[in-house]
């Protein structure tokens, strides 16, 4: 104790002080980096976990949810029972196959707002009709391909007898000018974009808020709009329709694609699980049954 009264003696106040000051930053320095290290081991934890058991978690509440596209071709309620569609029957057999009792489809007929709901981790699978992008490659991840497709224009039929003051287009040229209409979110809005750009005109380019593929067929019968573009699959079903027989898909705005379903890259089990069934399901006799039978293709 005198040892040390004396060396206080010695030190000057303003000396011990800083010294003081000094071991007093040191030590609340340390504990910063003690609590930053803690919470990134935590939230890298949580990455690794829910990357690690997101299929886990499914097979857990027995649940499969899945974000589709209201059409004939993806999903339609038939009646308080039963489903129909290509993508939904498909979904239903990945989710039988894989021993998961319930599938809960969600409704949602813009895109954007589906692939919101898909990287919030809302829902699990987008079943789409989604051309596989490469600048969508940074937020989602794709399955392998589930069919091909391209995207079609719809116009009225030319009528000899009843004649359409609206001129009818047979290559894509002829869109220069010209107002086409699309639903909200879709993806062929580059397509339609860069076309503009390679035939050097304007091509108008008008979305539908909140419309379904339906709707826009509706709105050419009844010539409220000349031109629409569509999926050729899902406009083919429709045009199937009696009300229908008047509209032409003949004229292709884009080459053949690959279309797949969409994962959140945080789900890569599920992805592999995904891509592990349809590599097998899509050469079964089962698939090419309900292929043709939605697609109309031999």
């Amino acid at each position: 104790m005198r040892a040390f009264l004396e060396f206080l003696r010695l030190v000057p106040m303003n000396q011990l002080d800083k010294k003081m000051a000094k071991r007093k930053h040191l030590f609340i320095g340390s504990g910063c980096l003690v609590i930053a290290f803690i919470i990134l081991s935590f939230v890298l934890f949580a990455h690794s976990y829910q990357r690690n058991t997101d299929y886990a978690l499914i097979k857990e509440t027995n649940t499969l949810r899945v974000i589709v596209e209201p059409n004939s071709m993806s999903y339609q309620v038939v009646d308080i029972d039963s489903i129909a569609g290509l993508q939904a029957l498909m979904i239903q057999q990945f989710a039988k196959d894989h021993n998961i009792g319930n599938v809960v489809f969600i409704n949602e007929p813009n895109l954007s707002a589906a692939i919101d709901s898909l990287l919030q981790n809302k829902v699990d699978i987008l079943a789409w009709h989604i051309p596989i992008y490469n600048q969508m490659r940074q937020k989602i991840s794709y399955t392998i391909p589930v069919f091909t497709s391209r995207q079609m224009l719809i116009q009225r039929k030319q009528n000899i007898k009843n004649p359409d003051s609206v001129a009818f287009i047979s290559n894509q040229l002829e869109l220069a000018n010209q107002h086409v209409y699309i639903l909200p979110g879709a993806f062929y809005r580059q397509r339609l974009s860069n076309l503009s750009r390679e035939i050097g005109d304007s091509i108008f380019i008008k979305e539908i808020p909140n419309a379904v593929p339906s709707n826009l067929l509706d709105m050419l019968v009844d010539k409220h709009i000349d031109y629409a573009v569509l999926d050729e699959f899902v406009a083919r079903v429709l045009l199937k329709q009696p009300q229908y027989k008047g509209l032409d898909m003949s004229t292709a705005i884009s080459f053949t694609q690959n279309y797949s379903w969409a994962i959140n890259p945080d789900t890569p089990i599920l992805c592999d699980s995904l891509n592990s069934w349809l590599a097998v399901y899509l050469e079964s006799k089962a698939y090419n049954k309900i292929y043709r039978q939605y697609t109309g293709v031999k």
